[in-house]
């Protein structure tokens, strides 16, 4: 059931985990595109309305402080010179703190008038619910393509607590990728996807700003350092 309430009693709804409220429509007029991020946080299917936010969608995925998060669970209702205004925010995000934080991705071309317009009018609304405000972060293409290409093997059916056991192992110190692969002495087309699958789970860490190949450097967590657009995929604003 869809309810319209006022900023200050949404403090307690858990938009991260509620359905949506809206959908995109595809006009042949528009170049966006509709899709769906199948998420290893929640194991849910979130909606994004274009490539950057299935970007967005990725990061907010990996991250480890994401807990929950989901797409077009609200509608932001308003007047503004006689006329109601609404809005959908992007994503709406559970941290692991116990955080709400509203997430509005700015156009493909960059911030817009219209854009700041509306972050004024989420950050108003953010302020009376006790919110935080998120814009998206995206890090350089060679990071993005890694991230595309691990999260490939993020279901949980690439798991395989042996074959984990022998690449952590292999990886318990810094070395190229090849090197560490050879040395478990398992199949590579199993040992790659088992591989994929602990860097995005964190399990292992790998250098992503070097193009994922035999001379990328993967170790154990924390021994390789992270983009800051992977670490902070959020400029948030702090209250």
């Amino acid at each position: 059931m869809r309810r319209t309430l006022p900023a200050g009693r949404m403090t307690p709804v858990p938009l991260a985990e509620r359905g949506e409220v809206w959908k995109p429509s595809r006009h042949p007029a528009q170049r966006s595109i509709a899709t769906w991020w199948w998420a290893a946080t929640n194991r849910r299917h979130v909606g994004c309305r274009s490539l950057d936010r299935l970007s967005t969608a990725m990061l907010l995925d990996f991250h480890p402080a994401v807990v929950d998060f989901g797409a077009w669970s609200a509608q932001l209702v308003w007047r503004e010179r006689g006329r109601e205004r609404r809005l959908v925010p992007d994503f709406f995000v559970r941290t692991a703190s116990g955080k709400t934080v509203v997430v509005t991705c700015p156009p493909a071309i960059g911030p817009t008038e219209r854009f700041e317009r509306q972050l004024e009018v989420v950050s108003a609304t953010a302020e009376g619910a006790g919110w935080l405000v998120g814009v998206p972060r995206l890090p350089g293409d060679v990071a993005l393509a890694n991230l595309r290409w691990v999260s490939r093997r993020r279901q949980p059916r690439f798991g395989d607590p042996e074959v984990e056991q022998v690449l952590a192992h292999a990886f318990g110190r810094v070395r190229p990728l090849w090197e560490g692969v050879e040395a478990c002495g398992v199949p590579r087309a199993l040992v790659l996807p088992r591989l994929y699958h602990m860097l995005w789970h964190r399990r292992l860490a790998v250098d992503w700003n070097t193009a994922l190949g035999p001379g990328a450097l993967v170790g154990p967590p924390g021994a390789v350092g992270e983009p800051d657009a992977v670490r902070r995929p959020l400029a948030v604003e702090q209250r």
